[in-house]
């Protein structure tokens, strides 16, 4: 039984290796989504990465009046540029700075004996190119007043936290991949897409293509049964597509380790065991489409309305995972019952660097497969149709 059902599917894969363009292309489609998703992340490369900051100088009128601002600046990282210009406001309102700080007079007596000392930032809050520049400084002054506070107090033996009753720490809880997760998870819809497209023209070809060229007629004369000549296409057709699935998978590994060498904000660099799961995670789809494929070349009139109906197939199970690309769903067991959709939160995880559950997998598998298996004697009996191989 198995020998003729090889024969078969041997018959086909040949058939279609022949022709050559044919078989270039279907090796071409699964590069799609690599290079598409490679060229989004360095397109948008720049709100990846954090951008490089220039650095900080600080416009002051009367800086000799205070050499430890200045020094404390120096220590920062920025820089202290003494200007003498003296329309200030005109200057900071045309753009010639950002900002300027004036030491008044008296400043440097004021600070010398410890009582507040008034210090002037002229600033126009009106020209968003200044405020990242204006809140730095900011900062500095603050900074350099909370640590000349604490030595004040550390030298009358006071206790700086008496200063600060409340203290302040920001958590982030973001996903740690921001922006990057939104690619990492586009790899499992472009997945999904290449499943139901991989091995698509020789499904059509090997049904619907040899009614209508009149040559399934003769070949179902032979006596083998029929479910045995769907057995071998749909092998055939299944071989087309875990090929394309690799190749796909295989061009992520490359983009995503280019994309990591370069920096450009891909944070992850998924292994090969984690490609390998996911894989493992595509076979039980890749036999439900190639089930779904089969029937539909069965059943269908001619050609023209098979190539139709499978070539909006792939948008079905494409469309929710680019839904979950923008919103995060956690994975939860009744989702894994659901074929793709299971599959689809597990490949996203597997590529965000997350361990998915085992259960969880094996459930997603299990139940896809069961799904496959009915599709496989679904497309058995539609082959056992009279009338299966004319042309209507």
């Amino acid at each position: 039984m198995w020998n003729k059902i090889w024969v078969i599917a041997t018959k086909e894969l040949n058939d279609n290796l022949r022709d050559r363009r044919s078989t270039i292309l279907s090796l071409l489609y699964p590069l799609i989504g690599p290079v598409l998703l490679g060229a989004l992340v360095l397109l948008v490369g720049s709100s990846l990465t954090a951008p490089k900051v220039a650095e900080h100088v600080v416009v002051v009128q009367g800086s000799d009046m205070a050499p430890e601002f200045v020094a404390f600046v120096r220590e920062q990282g920025a820089d202290v540029v003494e200007t003498d210009i003296e329309d200030i406001t005109m200057a900071v309102q045309s753009g010639t700075h950002p900002s300027i700080l004036v030491f008044p007079e008296g400043y440097d007596e004021a600070f010398a004996n410890e009582r507040n000392a008034e210090i002037k930032l002229f600033i126009d809050s009106s020209r968003l190119s200044s405020i990242m520049s204006i809140g730095r400084t900011v900062e500095l002054i603050n900074r350099f007043n909370r640590t000349v506070s604490e030595e004040r107090l550390k030298a009358r033996d006071v206790e700086p936290e008496i200063a600060h009753p409340i203290t302040m720490k920001s958590i982030n809880v973001a996903a740690s991949l921001s922006i990057s997760g939104i690619f990492l998870n586009m790899m499992a819809p472009f997945l999904m897409f290449n499943i139901f497209i991989g091995g698509v023209y020789l499904a059509i070809d090997t049904t619907a293509g040899e009614r209508e060229r009149g040559s399934l007629e003769p070949l179902l004369v032979n006596p083998v049964p029929r479910w045995q000549f769907m057995l071998g296409k749909f092998i055939a057709s299944f071989v087309f597509t875990a090929v394309a699935v690799l190749t796909a998978i295989i061009a992520y590994k490359v983009i995503f380790s280019g994309l990591d060498a370069l920096g450009v904000g891909i944070k992850v660099n998924p292994g090969l065991a984690d490609f390998s799961l996911v894989f493992l995670l595509c076979v039980p789809i890749m036999l439900m489409a190639t089930g779904i494929q089969m029937i539909v070349a069965t059943i269908s009139r001619n050609f023209k309305e098979t190539q139709t109906y499978l070539g909006l197939l792939p948008l079905l199970p494409s469309l929710p995972g680019m839904i979950m690309v923008f919103i995060p769903i956690q994975p939860s067991a009744w989702a894994m019952m659901i074929p793709t959709y299971g599959q689809t939160i597990l490949i996203s995880q597997l590529v965000r660097g997350e361990t998915p559950e085992v259960s969880h997998m094996v459930m997603s598998m299990v139940a896809t497969t069961a799904f496959a298996l009915v599709l496989g004697i679904m497309a058995a009996r539609a082959y056992s149709r009279e009338n299966m191989a004319f042309a209507n």
